[in-house]
């Protein structure tokens, strides 16, 4: 499906015509500023695992960045002692790794997990391939 616009300010394309949004990415390095060093860098493994997947638009802002193709596929904030990861997708996914579970009418899930450890982000990463996979549908 092509993207069906482009903001005309800062060339970022969505599927929705006029979406609402704050023009521009953020800025990475802020985000990453007086985390605690071993949260930074399981987010790094993560950022470089969903690139692995295809290109991606990353949005970064505080304390979130939000991994996107034309539609938001994973939404990642730093907590005091995790990253808490919120994927998009298209079906209920029967894993201890999620501690929530949010379905709409529209059959979309949101599932969320924390990660702690490499392990978790091991047992993450299909995961977050099936997300990419279903935001770049």
């Amino acid at each position: 499906m092509p993207p069906a616009w482009t903001c005309p300010d800062c060339g970022r394309i969505f599927n929705r015509a006029n979406t609402k949004h704050s023009c521009g990415t953020g800025d990475r390095d802020a985000m990453l500023a007086g985390k605690p060093a071993e949260l930074v860098v399981l987010y790094e493994k993560l950022e470089r695992a969903a690139k692995s997947h295809g290109a991606i638009e990353i949005v970064s802002k505080d304390r979130y960045a939000l991994f996107r193709t034309t539609r938001i596929f994973a939404d990642v904030v730093f907590m005091k002692d995790a990253l808490r990861l919120a994927l998009q997708l298209d079906r209920v996914i029967d894993d201890p790794i999620f501690f929530k579970t949010a379905q709409d009418p529209r059959g979309r899930v949101q599932q969320v997990a924390k990660l702690r450890t490499r392990a978790d982000l091991r047992t993450i990463e299909p995961y977050l391939a099936e997300a990419y996979r279903y935001a770049s549908k």
